[in-house]
C-alpha cells in the first residue's frame, strides 16, 4: 500500500484476555477511637430523638429519612457502614456529596428508620462487638435530619412562583407520600388531576407541579423530600431576522432508510426540504406551535444539510444520507406553561419503539444550571433508555456560558453519562477555534466530570451557522449550542451507517478518540474538544497513525488484558499510544455522588518483562530478561516481585476522592502516552470493572487504541496487519460509495 488511507482495524477482542490483579492498600486509618465514636454516635441518636418529635405528623411518614454523614476519607462503596445499618435495621435508600465544614468533598447516605425504636438502638450500641460494626462507627460523622438549604435548590431570590420538581425519597407507599405532598401545597382537586409524577423501579419518586414562594417554604420541611428545584423550559438559541432561501432542493433520490431522532417542536412536513427526508409518527396530544416548529425545523435543517453560510445561491443542496424520525414533545397541553413531565412520558414511550433508531438529538430542555446534590428526571430518563435500548443522545449543554458561575454550568440533561454533551466553538476571522461566548461549560457531575463531552461549531455573531426554516422560503442565521448537537448526531449516524462494525458506544470512542484536545487534565469549556469534520477520516486511518478497536463486555470486580498490537519487526524509533474507553451503565438516580454504577479503571503496562519489586516502601522497576542478576540481588535482600507487570498510566489515583476529581468512575476515559521504542515490550492496557450500589454482573465497553510511529518512514499498518493477523479491517463504505449505492 502507499499513502492512501486504509480501514481503521476491528476484532481487538481478540488480542483480550482475563487477568488477576491483586490489591493494594493497607489498613485504613479512622479519624477517632472506637470509644470516641460511641460517644458520637450515642450523642447524635439522642439528638436525632429529639429532632423528629418535633417534626408535624403532616410533614411526616411512620419511618423517617435521616442521614448518616462520613469522614472524607471513607467515600468508596466499600466504606458504606453496611454492618451499621443492618444491625440497628436502618434501611440504606441513597446517597448524595456532602461538604464538610472544613471544605472537604464527603458523602451522605439517606437512611429510612423507626423512630420509635431509636431509644433500643442507643441502649444496644455497645453490644455489638463484631470489628466491622466497631469500624463503621469509626467512620460516622454527624446522623441527622436533611437541612431545608440541602433540600430546595437552585431558585433564584427574584422568584416568586411556577413549575418545580420535587424528588422525593422512595416508599412504598407511594399515593400516601403524594397526598400529604398535595396537602401541604394546599392543592384543589382540579389541581391534582394535573399534577405529573414518576416512580422508577429503585428509584426516587418524580413529581412536576406548579407552586408559589409561600407554598415552597411550607413543604421544604418535608421528611420524605430529598431536593425541590425550578423546572422551565424556553427556547434560548439565537436567530436573526430571515431572508430568502439561496439554495435548492434536493434532486428527488431514494429516501434514507437510516435515521436520526430528533426531539424537539416538530418539523413543517409540507416544507418540501423536509418532506421527503423526515416523518413524524410521535407527537405530543396539543397542537403544535410556530415557535416550537420553527426549532424544531432549525435543529432538522443542521441535522440533514449542514450549515448552510458557504453555500451560494440557487445552488442545490446534496441528497441527505440520512433521514429524521422527528418526535413532537412540545408545546406540552398548557403552551403558557410547559410541562417537561409530558414530554418525557412520549420520549419514553417513542424511543423503545423506534428498534432502527440508534442515534437521538435533544436540543430543548430545562434552564437552569445543573447540581451536583439533585439528578433531574429527564437525565435518569435518558440514562436509563439508553442502556435498557442501546441508543445514543447527543444533548445540546444550554446557552448560559457568558453568566457568573455556577449559572454558566451545563444544563439538565446533558450531564448524562451515557450520552454525549454538546457544546460550541466559534470561528474567528482567521480560522481559530474556541469555546463560543454563549456555550455553557463544565464540569459534570459524578460519573461525567469532563462536559460538554465534544464541541462543534455553533456560530457566532461576526460568523452564524445558517439553516432553513419551517417554511419554504426563508432562511435564518442562527448560533447556539441547539444546532451543533445535531451535527454530532449525524456524525455519531454516519459512523455506524458506514460500517455495520460501529455501533453506539464504539461511535461514541471514535468520536472521542479523534477530537481535538489531548486530555491529561479537566477541561470545562470544550471538554474532549472539537469533532474532526468528516466521518470517513475516522474509520480509516494513515500507514503509520493506526487505529484499533476492541469491542466486549466484562464481569464486574474482573479484569482483563488489552494487548497493544505493536509489532516487533518494525524500526519505529518512538511511538505515541492514546486510548479512548467507553462503557454504558445502569444509572442510580438515588445514589447521586455514585449515580454510575459501574465504570472501567484503566492501567497502561509498556513493557511486558519489567515488574516492580518491592520491600516495604522501597520499589524497584527491573526487567527480567534483561537484569536478572539485579533481580537475583533484590530478592536476596527480601525484596518480592509485584504480581502484575509495572505500569505506567498518566494521572493515576491514590484515594477515591482522587478517582472521583480525577474522572475515575466517569463512563469516557482518553489518555495518550509518548515512548521510546527502546521501552516498549509487548505493552498492553488492562481494564478493571468497578461496580457500586448495583445487581448488574457485566459492564459493555468500546476502546479504540491508536499507535503511531512518529517520524517513521515505514509502514506500520502493514506491520501490524502482518504480525497480528487475528486483527482485520473493518467494512467501510465511504461517503462516495454510499452515495454511489444509494442510486440503484
Amino acid at each position: 500500500m502507499s499513502n492512501e488511507r486504509r480501514p481503521i482495524l476491528g476484532r481487538g477482542e481478540n488480542l483480550v484476555e482475563p487477568i488477576t490483579k491483586s490489591s493494594g492498600g493497607g489498613p485504613k486509618k479512622y479519624p477517632r477511637s472506637y470509644s470516641e465514636a460511641l460517644e458520637l454516635v450515642t450523642s447524635n441518636l439522642k439528638q436525632l430523638e429529639s429532632e423528629i418529635t418535633k417534626i408535624p405528623e403532616e410533614k411526616k411518614m411512620n419511618k423517617i429519612v435521616v442521614t448518616v454523614r462520613l469522614h472524607e476519607d471513607f467515600l468508596a462503596k466499600s466504606y458504606t457502614p453496611e454492618t451499621f445499618f443492618r444491625n440497628l435495621n436502618y434501611e440504606n435508600i441513597g446517597s448524595r456529596k456532602w461538604i464538610t465544614d472544613s471544605g472537604k468533598e464527603s458523602k451522605m447516605n439517606f437512611i429510612k428508620l423507626d423512630p420509635n425504636n431509636i431509644d433500643n438502638n442507643i441502649k444496644n450500641l455497645t453490644s455489638f462487638n463484631t470489628k466491622s460494626f466497631k469500624d463503621d462507627l469509626r467512620k460516622i460523622e454527624e446522623i441527622n435530619i436533611l437541612n431545608v438549604d440541602e433540600t430546595v435548590l437552585g431558585f433564584e431570590e427574584s422568584w416568586d412562583n411556577g413549575r418545580v420538581e420535587f424528588v422525593l425519597h422512595p416508599f412504598e407507599e407511594t399515593q400516601l407520600v403524594l397526598e400529604k405532598l398535595y396537602s401541604l401545597l394546599d392543592l384543589t382537586a382540579e389541581q391534582r388531576q394535573k399534577v405529573k409524577y414518576k416512580k422508577y423501579d429503585h428509584g426516587p419518586l418524580f413529581v412536576s407541579t406548579i407552586i408559589s414562594k409561600d407554598k415552597l417554604k411550607n413543604v421544604a420541611e418535608f421528611n420524605p423530600l430529598r431536593t425541590v428545584h425550578p423546572l422551565k423550559v424556553e427556547v434560548n438559541s439565537f436567530s436573526e431576522d430571515p431572508f430568502m432561501v439561496k439554495v435548492k432542493e434536493p434532486v428527488a433520490s431514494p429516501i434514507p432508510t437510516k435515521k436520526i431522532g430528533i426531539i424537539d417542536g416538530g418539523v413543517n412536513l409540507g416544507n418540501p426540504f423536509f418532506s421527503s427526508y423526515v416523518t413524524q409518527n410521535f407527537e405530543v396530544a396539543s397542537p403544535s406551535s410556530d415557535m416550537f416548529t420553527q426549532h424544531g425545523s432549525n435543529v432538522a435543517s443542521m441535522a440533514l444539510y449542514g450549515d448552510l453560510y458557504d453555500m451560494k445561491k440557487d445552488e442545490q443542496l446534496m441528497t441527505p444520507l440520512l433521514g429524521i424520525e422527528s418526535i413532537r414533545v412540545f408545546p406540552t397541553s398548557d403552551s403558557d406553561d410547559i410541562d417537561l413531565y409530558e414530554s418525557i412520558d412520549l420520549i419514553e414511550e417513542a424511543v423503545p419503539k423506534l428498534k432502527d433508531v440508534d442515534v437521538f438529538n435533544v436540543s430543548v430542555g430545562p434552564i437552569g444550571n445543573i447540581l451536583d446534590d439533585d439528578i433531574s428526571r429527564f437525565t435518569t430518563a435518558l440514562d436509563q433508555l439508553s442502556y435498557d435500548y442501546k441508543k445514543l443522545f447527543t444533548v445540546a449543554v444550554g446557552n448560559t456560558g457568558s453568566k457568573p458561575s455556577p449559572l454558566n454550568r451545563i444544563q439538565s440533561p446533558a450531564d448524562m453519562v451515557n450520552g454525549i454533551g454538546v457544546g460550541s466553538y466559534a470561528i474567528n476571522q482567521g480560522g481559530d477555534y474556541s469555546r463560543a461566548i454563549y456555550s455553557s461549560v463544565g464540569f459534570g457531575r459524578e460519573g461525567c466530570k469532563i462536559k460538554p463531552d465534544l464541541c462543534e461549531h455553533g456560530g457566532s455573531t461576526s460568523r452564524p451557522l445558517q439553516v432553513l426554516n419551517s417554511d419554504s422560503f426563508s432562511m435564518n442565521n442562527v448560533m447556539g449550542t441547539s444546532f451543533s448537537a445535531p451535527v454530532v448526531a449525524k456524525k455519531a449516524a454516519e459512523l455506524m451507517i458506514k460500517s455495520k462494525d460501529v455501533g453506539v458506544l464504539t461511535a461514541r470512542a471514535l468520536l472521542t478518540q479523534n477530537a481535538s484536545n489531548e486530555i491529561q487534565e479537566v477541561n470545562h469549556e470544550l471538554g474532549y474538544g472539537a469533532c474532526i469534520s468528516r466521518t470517513d477520516d475516522i474509520l480509516t486511518c494513515s500507514k503509520n497513525k493506526v487505529t484499533i478497536l476492541y469491542n466486549n463486555e466484562m464481569s464486574v470486580k474482573n479484569s482483563a488484558k488489552l494487548r497493544i498490537p505493536l509489532p516487533q519487526n518494525s524500526s519505529a524509533k518512538k511511538y505515541k499510544i492514546s486510548w479512548t474507553i467507553v462503557s454504558d451503565t445502569q444509572p442510580n438516580p438515588l445514589f447521586a455522588e455514585g449515580y454510575t454504577s459501574t465504570a472501567l479503571e484503566d492501567t497502561f503496562y509498556p513493557n511486558e518483562n519489567t515488574f516492580n519489586y518491592r520491600l516495604g516502601k522501597t520499589s524497584y522497576a527491573r526487567n527480567i530478561v534483561h537484569q536478572s542478576k539485579e533481580i537475583q540481588e533484590l530478592e536476596a535482600k527480601g525484596f518480592k516481585q509485584s504480581t502484575i507487570q509495572a505500569s505506567s498510566t498518566p494521572m493515576k489515583f491514590a484515594s477515591e476522592a482522587d478517582r472521583r476529581n480525577e474522572q475515575k468512575w466517569d463512563t469516557v476515559v482518553k489518555r495518550s502516552k509518548v515512548c521510546f521504542a527502546k521501552t516498549l515490550d509487548y505493552p498492553f492496557l488492562t481494564v478493571h470493572a468497578l461496580d457500586r450500589e448495583t445487581t448488574k454482573t457485566r459492564v459493555r465497553y468500546s476502546v479504540a487504541i491508536t499507535v503511531e510511529a512518529l517520524n517513521y518512514n515505514g509502514d506500520l499498518y502493514d506491520e501490524i496487519i502482518n504480525e497480528y493477523r487475528v486483527l482485520q479491517p473493518i467494512n467501510v463504505q465511504l461517503e462516495n460509495e454510499l452515495r454511489i449505492s444509494n442510486e440503484f
